[in-house]
């Protein structure tokens, strides 16, 4: 691997963006799932853009392009210039007081191309993160009474440039993020226009738990909440760990297909059935559990509907559960199993409802952390496609892994494109750094494993 490049960011003091209009005073309702305890945390994204390549284009300056479509989105999606307070209950409500996102203009003598040697790619872990993004948020810190979007363009040498930013992740998901970045690529692209192509709503009221509660499913994702409420975790607990990526060719994916009846079984469950066991061979003990949880976005399979438009958090968090030994000795089609039997209870209305209602009976629930491993699938949300007006990226998406409440709990998936152009998937994985050789062998021996699917014994 080549040496770190030693490369100089010069970063503006931090400015707020408000809205450019006044917007509404209020205070906004959360819903159980937006502000449950396992939520309070931060999502950080980053975009990267080559030089504008039209021919006689007139080049903008994307700083200010971006800090003036922020401020027109931002009478759009007013909330997100707020802040959360705390409330009664160990609730959180959105302060609708329009102080303003945080917002910073950076410059760095690095080339993209420069950027793509020493990093064998345009993709995370990206070299000297904590001055692309200075703001960025980890662990539980900054929740309350602060800006819940920092926001960071980096100019580079060569005229492209760097967007990153991170959201509170109490305000919205992934998809949330994607909607409201879309909606500022679009004030670029056309200053004069008169509103976003989808009008944000906020909704969350539609989330509220029912009366009575009706608590209809185990939700083993919450397991040891009840013995662990308060995970405290410090910034450096999440920065030593190492980042890494992995990237599944479409080869790799059809020889993890081939070992499960790819027919049956989707992408994202072959993937995950590969991580999940990759990462329990390597971190834990035989005679421990471990569990699987990963969320799934309800906006558009469950009732009641949510609004379009609707922008928070509408993922419910599914959860299986095993023995690390039993795991890793069944063949790689056992675990899709286990992904594809939770899935079947999930794509049920009453789920999401239960969920709701588990929080309200016994409060803000953390995420089970003994033994858990938490996959993301973003691979639908094209942030790499999201254009400013100087074209479509060369990587857009997760700015990294570590995200969530513990240290090296919580990876994403995304569809990426290699440097070769081969399609296929990128993981996004924090480990202990002693950790990290073995776990990258444990994957490529998954994928490598490629024999017909075999008859699994019964779960």
């Amino acid at each position: 691997m080549a040496p770190p490049l030693n490369f100089s960011v010069h970063v503006s003091e931090p400015e707020l963006v408000s809205p450019e209009k006044p917007t509404p005073q209020e205070f906004k309702y959360l819903s159980n799932i937006d502000d449950q305890s396992g939520l309070r945390n931060h999502i950080p994204f980053v975009h990267l853009y080559p030089p504008c390549a039209t021919v006689g284009a007139r080049v903008q300056d994307p700083i200010m392009m971006i800090k003036q479509s922020l401020a027109k989105v931002l009478v759009f999606y007013y909330p997100v210039a707020g802040r959360l307070r705390n409330a009664d209950k160990g609730k959180l409500v959105v302060d609708c007081c329009g102080q303003g996102v945080m917002f910073r203009r950076a410059s760095a003598d690095i080339t993209l191309t420069q950027l793509r040697k020493i990093n064998g790619g345009l993709k995370p872990p990206f070299p000297q993160w904590d001055k692309l993004l200075v703001d960025d948020v980890w662990g539980s810190n900054l929740i309350t009474n602060s800006p819940l979007l920092h926001v960071q363009v980096t100019t580079l040498a060569c005229g492209g440039f760097i967007l990153a930013y991170t959201f509170n992740h109490c305000i919205c998901d992934a998809y949330g993020a994607y909607q409201f970045i879309t909606a500022v690529s679009e004030f670029c692209k056309n200053p004069n226009r008169n509103a976003p192509s989808a009008l944000p709503t906020w909704g969350r009221e539609t989330l509220k738990p029912r009366s009575p509660p009706i608590i209809s499913y185990p939700h083993h994702e919450y397991d040891d909440d009840l013995k662990n409420p308060t995970i405290s975790c410090s910034v450096s607990d999440f920065k030593s760990l190492a980042q890494t990526s992995i990237f599944f060719s479409r080869a790799d994916i059809s020889a993890l297909k081939s070992q499960i009846d790819g027919n049956k079984y989707p992408t994202f469950d072959a993937i995950a059935s590969c991580l999940w066991r990759a990462r329990t061979r390597t971190l834990i003990s035989p005679e421990s559990s471990t569990r699987l949880i990963f969320p799934i976005d309800t906006r558009f399979r469950y009732k009641p509907s949510l609004p379009n438009g609707y922008y928070g958090t509408a993922v419910v968090f599914p959860c299986t559960v095993i023995k690390a030994a039993k795991l890793v000795e069944e063949p790689l089609s056992y675990t899709a199993k286990l992904i594809w039997e939770v899935k079947k209870d999930v794509i049920r209305d009453e789920y999401r409802a239960s969920v709701l209602d588990l929080i309200e009976v016994n409060g803000r629930r953390g995420f089970c952390s003994e033994g858990a491993f938490v996959v993301s699938d973003m691979s639908r949300l094209r942030f790499v496609d999201v254009d400013f007006g100087w074209g479509g990226g060369v990587y857009g998406g997760p700015a990294r892994a570590g995200t969530g409440m513990v240290p090296g709990m919580v990876t994403s998936v995304i569809g990426h494109k290699d440097e070769e152009g081969v399609e296929g998937a990128l993981a996004l994985v924090s480990l202990p750094p002693a950790s990290l050789e073995r776990f990258h062998k444990e994957v490529r021996k998954e994928i490598d494993s490629a024999t017909p699917c075999k008859p699994i014994s019964a779960l």
